[in-house]
């Protein structure tokens, strides 16, 4: 019967579609397996600078120290001791420039606190987005490549099938299949179970159940495709139904 090469090509179809979802979540997949490799390696990169800045942080507060203990001692000295101008001079020259050396190392300081603040901040975004990655890759069916390849290589003789069992339809069953497979994303048929679609779940108007029954008692030619009122899928009664 028609209907029933309709309902065997779209099980063909829905099972072309899912091997098709498959193969791009695998890629995907593959893609987040990527990403995260690349996140991994940023974060140790950044965490290696963020060690670097932590070092430096702690030789610029060792010179920022001897620093302020040298400008300290030089000024105990200009308070406290009697010495001649040339003396004095000399001291207060020093004094400048170690307070000059000093507000360079102070300056940074506060460069290198900012530079290091900045990577903390990278590296929280990093986990955050590594975290992310990992969840959204748990969340996809994984598989190996084998398995992949076996799946790859049945979609053209798959295809192939389609395409075949299409050509041999009636022209009008054929453009009413593929006008509503693209609609139903290749789900073009629906089961009537129990006088109800079980797609729209609606029950069928008497004129509708007898006309499926005709059309099925006939062979179901393409003008006696019978669809349901409400969704406009193409019925399908099974075989329990028939009886």
């Amino acid at each position: 019967m028609l209907i029933d090469k309709l309902w065997e090509l779209q099980e063909l179809q829905l099972d072309y579609r899912q091997k098709e979802r498959l193969l791009q979540e695998l890629d995907i997949s593959s893609s987040l397996s990527h990403k995260i490799d690349e996140t991994q390696e940023q974060l140790a990169a950044l965490r290696g600078q963020l060690e670097t800045f932590r070092v430096d942080e702690a030789k610029i507060s060792e010179k920022l120290d001897d620093l302020s203990a040298k400008v300290h001692e030089a000024g105990a000295k200009l308070g406290k001791e009697e010495m001649s101008e040339d003396k004095v001079q000399k001291l207060e020259e020093k004094m400048k420039k170690l307070t000059l050396e000093k507000e360079k190392v102070e300056d940074a300081q506060g460069k290198n606190f900012h530079d290091r603040q900045d990577v903390e901040d990278q590296i929280r975004a990093s986990e955050l987005l590594a975290e992310k990655l990992r969840k959204e890759l748990e969340s996809i069916p994984q598989s190996d490549e084998a398995s992949r390849a076996t799946v790859k290589k049945s979609l053209p003789t798959l295809r192939k099938e389609i395409e075949n069992r299409k050509s041999k339809l009636p022209l009008k069953a054929k453009l009413i299949f593929e006008s509503l497979s693209e609609k139903f994303s290749g789900a073009p048929v629906a089961k009537a179970v129990s006088s109800t679609c079980d797609y729209c779940h609606v029950r069928l108007s008497q004129k509708t159940l007898f006309g499926l029954r005709n059309a099925e008692g006939s062979g179901g030619d393409a003008e006696e495709l019978i669809r349901c009122e409400i969704c406009g899928k193409i019925l399908y009664a099974g075989t329990k139904d028939r009886e």
